[in-house]
């Protein structure tokens, strides 16, 4: 009998030793604040797309009477930069300038109704869109300087358009040409527009202003 009784004593110790040691961990355990979450690395810088933009390109009705649609397209990057003296160089450049597309659009007299010798025969417009405002301007003042430094055309005052614009003038083969660089938020737009005789400055400058909404 006192070896039974014994034997309870000790359960009951032992069960008290337990709960006691229970209750030491869950204080423990309530104490420490679990580990702060790692926080995630920052995102790099990207230029983020401009919501519902789109290209400014003219319509048949805005540009002279007498001119139709002869070319309505866009155009990759391969296609626009092999029309630079260094192809590889002007892609680079593109691309670390976040260029995203390009659409062209041209119209020409028919040949069956020229225009007479003083007006516009043709009009050249393409627009590309590059990853920021900033990326647009540098790209602006690349472009232009390799086209002018062929001396065919020689750069002229112009009236400011956009943010940032800067134009050629001169004649060719075919005639008076002026070729109008704009940047506007995104968008470098290049307008070239031609006359056999005639002086296409105005009305080519005018055409921007309508294409930005100026």
């Amino acid at each position: 009998m006192a070896r039974y009784t014994r034997l309870v004593v000790l359960i009951v110790v032992l069960g008290m030793v337990a709960v006691v040691n229970q209750s030491a961990s869950r204080a423990q355990s309530d104490a420490t604040p679990p580990a702060s979450p790692k926080a995630s690395p920052a995102a790099s810088p990207q230029a983020t797309p401009v919501p519902g933009s789109t290209l400014f390109l003219p319509t048949a009705a805005q540009v002279p009477p007498g001119l139709e649609l002869t070319e309505d397209r866009a155009r990759d990057l391969d296609e626009v930069t092999a029309n630079f003296a260094d192809p590889a160089a002007a892609r680079q450049q593109f691309v670390a300038w976040g260029w995203r597309r390009n659409d062209i659009r041209a119209f020409h007299t028919p040949a069956s109704a020229p225009a007479p010798p003083e007006e516009i025969d043709g009009i050249y417009v393409s627009v590309h869109e590059f990853g920021t405002p900033g990326f647009a301007a540098e790209a602006l003042d690349y472009a232009f300087d390799v086209q002018a430094a062929d001396g065919i055309l020689t750069e002229i005052p112009i009236a400011p358009l956009g943010e940032t614009s800067r134009a050629l003038y001169g004649t060719l083969s075919y005639g008076n040409e002026v070729t109008i660089y704009v940047q506007r938020g995104n968008h470098l737009i290049r307008l070239s527009a031609s006359s056999p005789s005639g002086d296409p400055r105005a009305q080519a400058t005018a055409l921007i202003e309508t294409m930005i909404g100026t």
